[in-house]
């Protein structure tokens, strides 16, 4: 028969199969009175809250650390800015110190060109024959002139004097410094040998002189130590002293009940430097206790009074209600006997009803009618 199923068949097969089983589930459910529930769910809804307190928590604390993080990030930021500023303060700086250094105007390659003053710097055309700034086309020297022959033979004949003189200079400053410099090393050898003397003598003088500073120091120093410490001991007897004076002298032991008035509020006493009540005071804070007693006295009466009133009124009122409970009684009762007589005709309707029906109906309900109760859960 199985061969005969379409895809169709078997689909509603399972849906009711399924269908069955969540029916099954829902009646174990239902069913199971230790399972069921009436009511709320207190442990659920206390787990819930209990949930969301904790979400809530969270997304507290994690906004307070997201204002964090924003706050210390806006602060490395306003930092990275001031530092790029103080950079390209500086960055600026350089760069004006570099153009008033070496950008000036007078620096530039065509100044030349735009100088004011450049026709009074300007040099003449031509200044003597062998001026370098003359060229070929300068149309001012000519080969073969040679218009100073007489003057370069003139100018030769001085030079080679001159360096005779010179040669002839130069040999006896030669001899000289030869000379000079022999003296020079045996002075300098027997100064070296003086020096080195002298500077013994005076290392050694040094030395006890420094070793003699020390000590007087080392005496200036104990007399000082010796002087600060008697000061000091002289200091702290006197500040003990001063100290006794004043604790002996002091408010808090002369019990000086001005010292306890508030400066700001004249009703007002400071309350660790109070010291008590002066006798005026106390017989005022004794008035003032008498009166609250007879005050109180008084509101008891009062009180007693009131609550006689009260007691009287409640009396008044069980009475009335006594009374209206027996009126309310009497009512019921007749209520009640009225409800009986309608009860017993029906009764009798019912069963002239019942007889009537056994005549029509034959049909009677059976047990198995019962039993159908409570096996679905719809």
């Amino acid at each position: 028969m199985a061969n005969f199923m379409t895809q169709t068949d078997l689909n509603e097969a399972s849906k009711l199969q399924k269908r069955q089983q969540f029916e099954e589930e829902r009646k174990k459910r239902i069913f199971n009175a230790k399972q069921r529930t009436f009511g709320l769910d207190i442990d659920t809804l206390e787990r819930q809250i209990a949930e969301r307190n904790k979400i809530r928590q969270t997304e507290a604390e994690q906004h307070r650390r997201y204002e964090h993080q924003t706050d210390m990030m806006q602060k490395v930021i306003h930092a990275k800015e001031l530092e790029l500023a103080k950079r390209r303060r500086a960055v600026e700086n350089d760069l004006n110190y570099y153009r008033c250094r070496f950008q000036n105007k007078q620096q530039s390659r065509e100044f030349d060109l735009n100088d004011p003053e450049s026709i009074k710097k300007s040099k003449p055309a031509r200044i003597a024959d062998d001026d370098i700034n003359l060229g070929i086309s300068s149309a001012q020297i000519f080969i073969g002139e040679d218009l100073g022959h007489s003057e370069r033979q003139r100018r030769q004949r001085e030079q080679q004097r001159a360096w005779l003189d010179q040669q002839i200079k130069e040999r006896k400053q030669a001899e000289n410094a030869r000379l000079q410099a022999d003296r020079v090393i045996y002075e300098s050898i027997n100064a070296r040998d003086q020096r080195l003397e002298d500077m013994a003598n005076s290392e050694r003088k040094v030395r006890h002189q420094v070793l003699d500073s020390i000590q007087q120091f080392n005496c200036e120093l104990a007399r000082r130590k010796r002087e600060e410490r008697l000061r000091k001991q002289k200091e702290k007897v006197e500040d003990d002293m001063a100290e006794i004076y004043n604790m002996l002298s002091s408010d808090m032991l002369t019990e000086n009940p001005n010292v306890a008035q508030s400066r700001t509020n004249p009703n007002k006493k400071i309350a660790f430097m109070y010291r008590g009540m002066s006798p005026q005071e106390l017989a005022n804070f004794r008035q003032a206790q008498h009166q609250q007693m007879l005050d109180r006295k008084k509101q008891e009466t009062e009180k007693q009074l009131m609550d006689k009133q009260w007691e009287q009124y409640a009396l008044n009122m069980d009475r009335e209600l006594h009374l209206k409970d027996r009126e309310m009684e009497r009512k019921r009762q007749r209520e009640y006997e009225k409800l009986l007589e309608e009860n017993d005709k029906l009764a009798q309707e019912q069963k002239m009803q019942k007889d009537h029906d056994k005549v029509l109906h034959v049909n009677r309900v059976t047990p198995e009618f019962f039993d159908k109760f409570n096996t679905t859960t719809r």
